[in-house]
Parts: structure tokens; C-alpha cells; sequence
């Protein structure tokens, strides 16, 4: 057949209206954005859930699955756009197509008595008007930056993961859960462009992970989104960070001042009084739009004082307090550590030098960090130890992991020819 021959048979077969009504249902799939083609389509994760995804799909493949007369009914858009909103959603705004989803709630009268008495377990009757005018403005101002919450306990039946679940059925495909290691890849497509984040499970170490965070948390302009395979996209960020912990007291690096974290103790439900309900993230979902409605017509209980709305006395918890009573670097307490066996294997040395390169090594060698590096070394000596460099000059080099691999040879004097920028610590 002649491609004249052919365009002729796909011109006849185009006016089928049989023909036309499929391919209009099957463009329907599929979006032109730019100059790519997508499906939506939705993908399973590792327990099964569905996450709702644009899938980049060729033009060809397009062609080869439906025939072209499918291209012509296909929406085009200029770009992608982030635009969250709950009450006048817009999908297509001047031409471009909203990433942000529609969540499916319908606001209505109704009772969500069970919905405040689970917020009133979790964060306390002292902080039940915070954590509601939390959600307000999540639900009606979803660009406003929010304090990065935080809950802990090392009971278990606590109703913690519960509220991470709860976060995720109102926000529905605007949510999502992540592990420690998302935070840890350069890969951060997963959550970058996501309203709520949600990390159970919480332990993070590194400080750098921290502060990306923390920046995060007042971002008000561009960040970069990087997917596997593909070039990085520079998008707006809406994120609210929840972080969810057994590890009490240790969950994140949190500095002693640091006024981004509403940090929360939770008890069980047995101490509380409250007796555990297998079936509670059920009933929650069930007063879903009931909680919408309520805090549509709800007044919000605080003023507008930070960027992140709240004054930070709203949210300043006893469970803060202890985070800045022990607030040194998980750098500056391994070299304490290290300090510490040190001198025990030097029982007669007064005092100890090490350069920042040292240090590396020992904390390294034996194990005292899962990873550091010399900036985060440096930072822990000087600000947190208070320690000053001092000037070049020779001295001993205690090791501890060398003389640990052989006790009968602690000082080689190749061992103790530095002449280095160093740090003296003390034996007292």
C-alpha cells in the first residue's frame, strides 16, 4: 500500500464515528505538555498503594497503541505548574497543567468528635488549638510555611503512624511517605513537588540532610527537582515536613534555639485513658469531610506572628526543651566519645592533639560516625566544643584505633612527627 493510499484509508476510517468516539475516549489518557506526551496512569508502590503518576509515553508508542487520529484529540498544555489549592482548585491554569491534585472530600455538616479526640491524645490539650489551626491553613492557605512537626515515643500503640496515615487521607496524591534514605539520594522527585511529607520511622544523622531541611521548611522560591534519568526541573516548593520517631530524644539533630520544630511527646492510649481501636484510621477517614467543614467555618485561634505564621511560644514544648539541653551534634558527641577511650588507652597523658584530618580518620576507623566530614568536624570543635585551632607546631599523635590493632606499639615515633593545625583536649 502507498503511504497515498494509506493516508486515504486513515482518512475514511477517521470519519467512523465508532472510529472517532474511541480514539476521543482513549486520548483521554494522555496529555501533551510541551513538547512531551504523558499517560496518567497509576503506579503501585512496594505495600501495594496506588500513587497517581504522569508516565512519559513517545509519540510513536501513542501511534502504535491507538493510531494517530488519537494525537488530535489529546490536550495540550505550555508547561507544568504546582498551584495547590483545596477550595478553588484549577487544573489548567493560563494554559499550563497543575501538578497539584484534586483531593476528592466534600466538606460537609456533620460531627468529628473522633477526629479532635485523637489530636487531643496526640499533641495534648494545651496544644489542640495549634495543631487545628495547623490543618486550616493547610487546608485553606496550603502555600503558608508551617513548623516541622515532630512526634515521638519509644512506646509503641501510641497512634503515631496513625496521624502520619491520617495526613496522608486528607492530602490523598499531595502526600506522601518517605523513608530516611529518600532524604540521603540525590533522587528527590519522590517528594520534592508534595504538599505533605511524611517520614516515619525518623532518624536522621547527617547535619547536612538537616539543614536542607530546616531551609526547606521557609523555602518561598525555587528548588530543583531531580528524577532518575531525567534533566533536573525547577519547581516551586509547598512542602510541610512530619516526622514520626521512636528513636525519643535522638530522632533529628534539632540545635539548641532552633525555632522551626513543634516537637511532641506521645503517650500510649492506655495511659491516656483511651482505649486502642484497631478500626480508628477507619472512623477518621469516615469524619474526613466533616473536619474539612469544621475548620472552614472555624476562626483560627492565633495570630500571624513568623514566616511561619506561629509565634514560637505557640509550639515550644518540654520535649523541645530537651532536645536543647542535649543539643550537641551527633559530631561533637562522637569526638567526645573518642576523647573519652582515648585517654583510657593513654591513661598517663594529660592531654590529647589532634588535627581535623585526624579526627577524621579516628571517628571513621573506629566506627564512631556512620559519616562525617572535615566541615562538620570543624564546626563541632569550634562552635559546640569551643575549642580554637592552634597555630602549627609538633606534637604527639595519640591513635586509637592504631593502638587498638597492636597495644604493644602505641607509639611509633613515625606516629609522632606532626606538624600540623591541631586542637588540644584536656584530660579534666
Amino acid at each position: 500500500m502507498t503511504n497515498e493510499s494509506k493516508d486515504e484509508k486513515e482518512e475514511v476510517i477517521s470519519k467512523d464515528p465508532k472510529v472517532l468516539s474511541l480514539a476521543k475516549k482513549a486520548a483521554e489518557q494522555f496529555i501533551r505538555v510541551g513538547d512531551d506526551y504523558y499517560k496518567c496512569t497509576y503506579r503501585p508502590d512496594k505495600n501495594g498503594k496506588l500513587h497517581k503518576v504522569l508516565a512519559r509515553r513517545s509519540k510513536s508508542t501513542i501511534v502504535d497503541d491507538h493510531t494517530k487520529i488519537v494525537l488530535a484529540y489529546i490536550k495540550k498544555y505550555e508547561d507544568f505548574v504546582i498551584v495547590p489549592s483545596h477550595v478553588n482548585y484549577k487544573q489548567v491554569i493560563h494554559g499550563h497543567y497543575n501538578k497539584y491534585h484534586q483531593i476528592s472530600h466534600t466538606p460537609e455538616k456533620g460531627n468529628c468528635d473522633i477526629i479532635i479526640e485523637f489530636l487531643t491524645h496526640l499533641f495534648g490539650k494545651d496544644y489542640l488549638e495549634f495543631i487545628l489551626d495547623y490543618f486550616k491553613l493547610l487546608y485553606l492557605e496550603p502555600t503558608q510555611n508551617l513548623p516541622i512537626i515532630l512526634l515521638e515515643s519509644e512506646e509503641k500503640n501510641t497512634g503515631k503512624s496513625t496521624f502520619g496515615f491520617f495526613v496522608e487521607k486528607i492530602f490523598q496524591f499531595n502526600a506522601v511517605a518517605v523513608g530516611n534514605k529518600d532524604f540521603e539520594s540525590d533522587f528527590n522527585s519522590v517528594w520534592i513537588d508534595k504538599l505533605m511529607i511524611v517520614v516515619d520511622e525518623t532518624s536522621l544523622e547527617k547535619r547536612s540532610i538537616m539543614q536542607t531541611i530546616k531551609r526547606l521548611s521557609t523555602e518561598k522560591g525555587q528548588v530543583l527537582s531531580n528524577a532518575k534519568g531525567k534533566d533536573k526541573v525547577s519547581i516551586e516548593f509547598i512542602g510541610k515536613f512530619i516526622f514520626i520517631s521512636n528513636d525519643e530524644g535522638r530522632a533529628l539533630p534539632i540545635e539548641g534555639g532552633e525555632k522551626r520544630f513543634a516537637v511532641f511527646k506521645v503517650s500510649t492510649f492506655s495511659n491516656r485513658g483511651v482505649q486502642d481501636d484497631p478500626n480508628i484510621l477507619d472512623k477518621l477517614e469516615a469524619q474526613i469531610p466533616y473536619f474539612l467543614h469544621y475548620l472552614k467555618i472555624r476562626k483560627l485561634h492565633h495570630e500571624e506572628k513568623t514566616r511561619m505564621y506561629f509565634d514560637t511560644d505557640v509550639y515550644f514544648t518540654e520535649q523541645l526543651k530537651l532536645y536543647f539541653k542535649g543539643s550537641a551534634s551527633y559530631t561533637a558527641k562522637a569526638i567526645k566519645d573518642l576523647i573519652k577511650d582515648t585517654f583510657q588507652m593513654y591513661p598517663e597523658t594529660m592531654e590529647l592533639r589532634f588535627s581535623i584530618s585526624e579526627l577524621l580518620t579516628e571517628l571513621n576507623k573506629g566506627s564512631y560516625l556512620k559519616s562525617t566530614d572535615r566541615q562538620q568536624i570543624k564546626r563541632a570543635i569550634e562552635e559546640e566544643l569551643k575549642l580554637e585551632p592552634q597555630k602549627r607546631s609538633r606534637y604527639i599523635y595519640h591513635s586509637l584505633y592504631m593502638a587498638e590493632l597492636d597495644e604493644t606499639d602505641l607509639l611509633l615515633s613515625g606516629r609522632n612527627n606532626r606538624n600540623l593545625i591541631h586542637y588540644v583536649f584536656a584530660k579534666s
